[in-house]
């Protein structure tokens, strides 16, 4: 018999060509939380897969509460008492949230799992969570963070001893990140044993009991977290990162990513304006400089970046690429005068999922290797191996489906996009979401690269840190530019730039 909740023995996992899990071993108490970090490859993945019964173990085994569960299936690892809560939730968004909550009832007995009380199980579920929700609402009408509640609920139903939060915190703006990580240590004192996989080291030091590295498939590392951010980087990815821009944001110190800014005006915005949630804004860009653009949830910087690149209507205002105006509401003009955009949602709104590497690379720029109507097969797949070479895309080869990448390497391939078109501008709205720290650093390298060739970049985001790292920063709030500052006066006075943000 073993005190601990749960404890993963030895856990090893092959696929063809890759060896995932090399014998790691972990262990949760009752009322623990326990942060799981690493790079993307790491083993992360894989060791959630396991432990949510999506796939097994080739050796190794699994004991939970004292005795040893084998989890062939979902079903089984919830039965165990371990429930996984994913980024991408498995709500039925049509549903209710007393249907959702109830679905493996109804899935079981039909209709007469319909009993009195559940709406009373429901509401109460919901009131220890804290959550403000009507039983009857519509999943699809709620929230991110308040579907991310049902879901907890959800798990709650068949009383846990194991919650499996796996980047819960990627979608949630700030004043719900700390809600839920105020959840989970309620969670935590009820007994309930928690397992945080998180890239924002700033939230597993703050809610974590201990931290747990995995590297290259291997457990390297356990900490408490009175452990700095740059210690738990350093055993993720190695000391090749030692002095990175990543490192640099993970700790608050000083990076940059520009620093080269020439005279010449590349990227004018003036008085751009949906006539709704963006206010007229005005700036512009310089050659080799990299602009960031930041706020609270919803003070309008994705729509400025929507707009910027013509997929979301302007009612008025121009933007101007090295002195020719694109024409507004175009996206294919905005490509042609030389923008790019890497947006927030690469999955939806950027990638062609089930289209390999090489052809999300050359989408934009099919002209490029066509002759006489017909593809040269041969020029765009030299084309895609260089930039894989040069990207550091980790991919079989390709012809990879873009949708079983990790998520920085998608992003690469975004990029890889743009570059392939030879985009003058780039702008990137959260560039560096749900992606490692060594995903961050070779984003960070791409992004000076392109401003060392002379091009221009504007980087949207939420995180305080990424943005302390451009030559400028603008600060929207209610969708207006409300502050400018340079990097300069940001490093010399971090908390007048943080206070712009409330």
């Amino acid at each position: 018999m073993t005190s601990a909740a749960l404890e993963v023995i030895g856990i090893r996992k092959s696929y063809p060509g890759v060896i995932a899990l090399r014998g790691v071993d972990l262990s949760v108490d009752a009322g623990e939380i326990v942060g799981l970090c690493g790079a993307n490859g790491a083993g992360k993945s894989t060791l959630v897969k396991i432990l949510s019964g999506a796939e097994s173990p080739d050796e190794g085994c699994i004991v939970v509460g004292g005795t040893e569960r084998p989890l062939p299936t979902p079903h089984a690892a919830r039965q165990a008492g371990i429930y996984t809560i994913y980024q991408e939730m498995s709500l039925v968004p049509q549903m209710s949230v007393l249907d959702n909550i109830f679905l493996d009832d109804f899935r079981k007995r039909g209709v007469f799992a319909r009993r009195p009380g559940m709406e009373a199980t429901a509401q109460r579920l919901l009131d220890r969570l804290g959550a403000d929700v009507d039983v009857h609402a519509r999943v699809a009408d709620l929230t991110i963070a308040k579907q991310q509640l049902v879901e907890i609920a959800k798990a709650l139903k068949s009383e846990p001893a194991i919650l499996l939060l796996d980047e819960p915190t990627t979608t949630l703006p700030p004043r719900d990140v700390d809600a839920l990580l105020s959840l989970m240590r309620d969670l935590a004192r009820s007994g309930v044993g928690l397992i945080f996989i998180s890239h924002r080291l700033d939230e597993v030091t703050a809610v974590c009991d201990s931290v747990e590295v995995l590297r290259d498939g291997q457990r390297v590392a356990q900490f408490d977290t009175s452990v700095s951010h740059h210690e738990i980087v350093r055993a993720m990815v190695g000391d090749r990162y030692e002095n990175s821009l990543a490192a640099a944001a993970a700790e608050g110190a000083e990076g940059r990513l520009g620093g080269g800014a020439q005279d010449e005006v590349l990227l004018e915005v003036d008085g751009l304006t949906d006539g709704s949630r963006l206010q007229p804004c005005s700036f512009t860009v310089r050659r080799g400089e990299a602009v960031g653009i930041t706020g609270l949830l919803g003070a309008g910087q994705n729509e400025l970046a929507e707009c910027i690149f013509g997929i979301r209507p302007v009612t008025s205002g121009r933007t101007v690429v090295a002195g020719q105006v694109v024409p507004p509401n175009k996206p294919r003009k905005a490509i042609e005068h030389g923008i790019g955009l890497i947006p927030e949602d690469r999955k939806s709104q950027g990638l062609v999922l089930d289209m390999s590497a090489m052809k999300n690379m050359t989408l934009a720029s099919l002209d490029r290797f066509t002759r006489f109507a017909l593809l040269r097969g041969r020029s765009e797949a030299a084309h895609a191996r260089r930039y894989v070479n040069e990207l550091q895309i980790k991919c079989s080869s390709i012809d990879q489906s873009v949708r079983t990448l990790s998520g920085g390497n998608q992003q690469k391939v975004l990029i890889a996009r743009w570059l392939t078109k030879n985009s003058r501008v780039l702008v990137f709205a959260e560039p560096t979401r749900g992606v490692d720290v060594a995903a961050k650093e070779e984003i960070y390298r791409l992004i000076r690269e392109h401003l060392r060739r002379g091009g221009a970049a504007v980087v949207v985001t939420s995180e305080v840190s990424e943005a302390a790292l451009c030559d400028r920063v603008l600060v929207l709030s209610g969708g207006r530019i409300v502050a400018e500052l340079d990097h300069d006066e940001i490093q010399n006075d971090h908390n007048a730039f943080v206070a712009h943000l409330r």
